[in-house]
């Protein structure tokens, strides 16, 4: 048995289980399917991958097909999860902030553009929808709607696909929320700019296109 900790966003996932189904593996993460509305898509992870909303955080992978339910995860007949410990993803308000009026964001255009797991135009989106939501944007619900839109209509990847469903109510992980907090240059850019090969700056150009320059610059 496995010892855990989940993110409180999988807390009915967990208790009412789901048909999970591989669709993504990487060194340190693994992604499945759910069929649920809530969850679209779970990460079991380790502890130095990038902290996602939708992540269990385990000190294993699984290797066999994950059965989910009754607050457990069984992998197999050998390998089973516990959680023991709950954490809550962050979800940032940048209250110094104003939003940059006249913003060109075209969700149409974006979701499911470029290579890889989570692509770039996916990113950019994700990062435009959490600092939206930080600001009290005033395009925030026109772009919700057409991200909505589009993850119905499965215009991405799985991974990107349950990252955007989460970012459409501003969760995000730790290093793109402490930038949406502390945006312009400076340690909390560096550290988004260092996630995977191109996320960190997609995630950072689509908070600069919501934030206005001249108070990023004031609150860097």
């Amino acid at each position: 048995m496995h010892a855990a900790a989940a993110s409180i966003l999988l807390a009915a996932l967990l208790d009412e289980g789901c048909d999970a189904v591989e669709v993504a593996r990487t060194r340190l993460s693994v992604h499945y399917e759910t069929g649920r509305a809530d969850v679209p898509v779970l990460c079991v992870g380790l502890p130095s991958a990038v902290r996602l909303p939708n992540m269990l955080v385990s000190p294993v992978l699984p290797t066999a097909p994950l059965r989910v339910g009754a607050g457990a995860l069984h992998a197999g007949d050998d390998d089973s999860w516990r959680v023991g410990r709950w954490w809550q993803p962050p979800r940032p308000h940048a209250p110094a902030a104003r939003p940059r009026l006249g913003c060109d964001l075209d969700p149409p255009a974006l979701v499911g553009r470029g290579p890889g797991l989570t692509p770039a135009g996916d990113d950019l989106l994700a990062g435009a929808l959490v600092a939206g939501r930080a600001v009290r944007h005033p395009g925030l619900a026109t772009w919700r709607s057409a991200t909505r839109d589009l993850l119905h209509a499965r215009r991405t990847t799985a991974v990107s696909w349950g990252l955007l469903h989460h970012a459409l109510d501003g969760w995000a992980t730790p290093e793109l929320a402490a930038y949406v907090e502390q945006p312009g240059p400076g340690p909390a850019r560096t550290r988004l700019l260092a996630v995977g090969h191109s996320s960190g700056a997609a995630l950072a150009e689509g908070v600069d296109l919501v934030l206005d320059a001249d108070v990023r610059e004031a609150v860097a």
